[in-house]
């Protein structure tokens, strides 16, 4: 059965790093046979992802790399709400990976608003991405 956004907005801000985990796996079990949009699916990550950097603990490497192909294949370089958002996700989880592809991108390939926001991203969070943590 498919959570609802609502859901996923009223879990609670502090929680276990084990049910933070779980929660992501059931998200990512989902994602190929839902009918979820991929902003949904992204709203879902970024409430999720906020959860996570509230446990102050780095996120398991196996959920990393699969959350990393999956916005990775949903990229638009045209989208500047699904950009914003991938970044955050990105920046809260230390998605090296996505965050790499993401500075990687040819300005023909994007919209001027997406150009603009990566490359305030890029000079804000720099070489920081990999620790969520950084600068506390």
């Amino acid at each position: 059965m498919t959570k609802t956004l609502s859901y996923y907005r009223l879990l609670p801000d502090s929680m276990p790093e084990e049910d933070v985990a779980q929660e992501f796996y059931d998200l990512l079990k989902e994602m190929p046979h839902s009918k979820r949009s991929r902003h949904d699916f992204l709203e879902a990550l970024l409430e999720l992802s906020d959860r996570q950097w509230h446990t102050y603990k780095k996120l398991r490497q196996p959920l990393k790399v699969q959350i990393e192909k999956i916005l990775i294949s949903c990229w638009d370089g045209f989208d500047l709400m699904f950009a914003e958002g991938s970044i955050v996700v990105a920046a809260h989880l230390g998605l090296v990976e996505l965050f790499d592809f993401i500075a990687r991108q040819k300005a023909s390939e994007l919209s001027p608003e997406v150009a603009v926001e990566i490359k305030e991203s890029i000079a804000e969070l720099g070489k920081d991405i990999a620790d969520p943590y950084s600068g506390m």
